[in-house]
């Protein structure tokens, strides 16, 4: 088992030295389990404070306005990165927050996915189709899923039928444009301000991807079908039978993904 707060006394040393100031009390937030993660308060002031992100990726969406600004980030000892940005008072938005911010939600799709700077900072890709980073996927899910394969013998034939089938969907994908994706858009890394800014958070699953990873999460959790084709147009997508196709297979694999626990993660 991970320990949750092995670098709190670092962190504490590298606050207390970009901050020049001595006393600082370190809790733990109400959400992000991924990582190690702290609220950290010092001179009044509170701070979010992350380690082991992908300091580019955040970097980059913070310079384009998508996430929260940062204040600092570094290196530990041990090489893990440190990440400090303001602790805002914010909330994570609602089924409904999503219908009413429909417009200012697909424009932050839009600029995060086609941003080419954003993009430079992501891991290169043997191959731009969309079979191509599909078959990746399942392949993935495929070998994370034979771990845990044996602790579920009651279902195990079904998942495994339902893979096979998923396979072959993604075998039937034409076409190529990976995207600057997020990979886990669900309402939980998105925040609302109280002075109304909306922000995408927990950047560190992102990868060059099929757009349909992202649009068929959004749209399948959060947006009636009337709306959904509204979205498209604004996140600057097609609302065709191929991208439907390609968002249904995608929303599958990702919620056989979703059901299996993460790895290095604080992941109840």
């Amino acid at each position: 088992m991970q320990n949750r707060y092995q670098h709190q006394q670092e962190v504490i040393a590298f606050l207390q030295n970009h901050f020049s100031m001595q006393h600082w009390k370190l809790t733990r937030p109400s959400s992000g389990r991924g990582h190690e993660t702290y609220v950290a308060q010092g001179n009044n002031n509170l701070y979010f404070v992350k380690l082991g992100a992908h300091l580019p990726y955040y970097e980059t969406m913070a310079t384009l306005g998508l996430t929260p600004a940062i204040i600092a980030t570094d290196h530990l000892a041990d090489g893990v990165s440190i990440l400090v940005q303001p602790y805002l008072s914010s909330r994570n938005p609602s089924w409904g927050d999503f219908q009413t911010h429909l417009e200012a939600m697909a424009v932050i799709v839009q600029k995060t996915h086609h941003n080419l700077a954003l993009k430079a900072t992501l891991p290169t890709v043997l191959s731009s189709t969309y079979r191509a980073v599909g078959a990746t996927a399942v392949a993935h899910l495929q070998q994370k899923w034979v771990t845990y394969r044996p602790h579920v013998p009651a279902v195990a034939d079904e998942i495994d039928a339902t893979l096979t089938h998923l396979q072959q969907e993604i075998s039937t994908f034409v076409g190529e444009g990976l995207v600057a994706s997020h990979n886990d858009i669900c309402n939980g890394n998105w925040i609302i301000t109280d002075e109304g800014h909306i922000y995408l958070v927990d950047l560190d699953l992102m990868s060059q991807d099929d757009p349909a990873h992202d649009m068929g999460a959004l749209l399948w959790w959060y947006y009636p079908p009337e709306l959904r084709s509204r979205f498209l147009t604004i996140a600057g997508y097609e609302d065709d039978a191929a991208f439907r196709q390609r968002m249904r297979v995608r929303m599958a694999l990702h919620c056989l993904d979703i059901l299996l626990p993460r790895p290095q993660s604080f992941d109840p």
